[in-house]
């Protein structure tokens, strides 16, 4: 095969960059789904971390090749080739699942732009929550576009204010670092780590639609394997500095719902904490906007296929999306600490076994098979 035929690395890079840039949202920014997932497994945290993200890249390596061979660029189409012949049965549960853990995404962004605001500015949590629903609801039916814009930008600033945060507490409490790492662990927790690792993975996993757009850039299997390899490395890399900038300040920030916030102010504060508290808001406000905004696009289209809200302009799409944003703002008055604990979880949990367990076995046959197919026929 011509060599030029596969995309350069930069090309490879800059489609990384998507699972980078879906994944480093504000839940992961904030620290809180490190907290929720890794923390408390002490030595073996940085290892379950890049494990889950093992799982992740072989599970998206695998998703992209299919989309490839069967032109599915977007999660319905994905599904009923995923799980193909079975998938009218399993290609709507796909969808329900894809859609509740994308909702549960915009709740998580809600509750931690809310605990910001409570933070910074001391407005009751629960005004906040209001606060963020109401802009959220304006932004996605009026400025989504200015939003994505804007994102891209905030995406360098928190990216480049984490990195300093992450190499200015690591190496300054490298001594509770350490003491924490050698800490030892309670019978029985590396296998819950591991499970938990899994979980992580698998809640990832519907993250995939960001990545699954990006995936009509590729032209080989082999860009698939480029992507994914330099994504893993980008995304473990972070996750694992994460881990190791939060085991430095325990059991200082235990009980923080934005740990690394709480990390910087310890640290000092200053003009570094309040850049990264503007970069962390707009993270977790532009992840609220474009969810809400795709599926709000999404139920809109459907609805006018049946003949409903066809002359209603912007109305539709404004009940739509107050519908799903009054559901994200319920859910987000529990707060971002349960919503990852909990709903984060248990959606891991079913993604293991709605994608990663059929992507890498089933999709993986058959990619196989479809790969052989083509070099004989070649």
């Amino acid at each position: 095969m011509n060599k030029n035929e596969n995309l350069s690395f930069i090309g490879a890079f800059s489609v990384a960059s998507v699972w980078f840039g879906a994944h480093v949202g504000g839940g992961f920014a904030s620290g809180s789904q490190t907290m929720s997932f890794f923390i408390r497994y002490g030595k073996y945290a940085v290892l379950f971390s890049i494990l889950s993200m093992v799982v992740v890249a072989l599970t998206y390596r695998e998703n992209m090749i299919m989309a490839r061979h069967y032109g599915a660029y977007d999660y319905n189409s994905l599904g009923k080739a995923l799980y193909k012949p079975y998938d009218k049965f399993m290609s709507p549960i796909y969808d329900i699942c894809y859609i509740s853990a994308g909702l549960l995404a915009v709740s998580a962004s809600v509750a931690g732009a809310a605990e910001l605001i409570t933070q910074v500015v001391g407005v009751p949590y629960i005004i906040s929550v209001f606060l963020i629903g109401a802009l959220t609801l304006v932004l996605s039916v009026f400025g989504s576009e200015l939003v994505s814009r804007a994102s891209s930008v905030m995406s360098i600033v928190i990216v480049t204010s984490f990195l300093i945060i992450c190499l200015k507490g690591i190496t300054g409490n490298s001594a509770v670092l350490a003491e924490n790492l050698q800490a030892p662990m309670e019978e029985g927790m590396f296998l819950k780590g591991l499970i938990k690792a899994l979980s992580y993975a698998g809640f990832q996993c519907f993250a995939f639609l960001g990545l699954l757009g990006a995936t009509s850039l590729t032209k080989t299997d082999k860009d698939c394997t480029n992507v994914t390899a330099i994504g893993f490395v980008l995304n473990a890399g972070m996750l694992a500095l994460t881990v190791l900038l939060i085991q430095s300040f325990m059991p200082q920030v235990a009980g923080e719902t934005l740990p690394i916030l709480a990390a910087s102010k310890v640290m000092g504060g200053g003009f570094l904490t309040v850049l990264y508290s503007i970069a962390l808001f707009s993270a977790f406000l532009s992840t609220a906007v474009a969810v809400v905004y795709g599926n709000t696009m999404r139920f809109t289209r459907l609805f006018k296929e049946r003949g409903i809200g066809k002359q209603d302009g912007k109305l539709m799409p404004i009940l739509v999306g107050l519908v799903i944003i009054a559901i994200s703002m319920a859910v987000a008055s529990v707060g971002l600490t349960k919503i990852i604990a909990v709903g984060y979880s248990y959606f891991g949990y079913i993604g293991i076994f709605l994608v990663i367990i059929p992507s890498l076995t089933y999709c993986r046959m058959r990619n196989k098979k479809h790969a052989k197919e083509k070099l004989e026929n070649n």
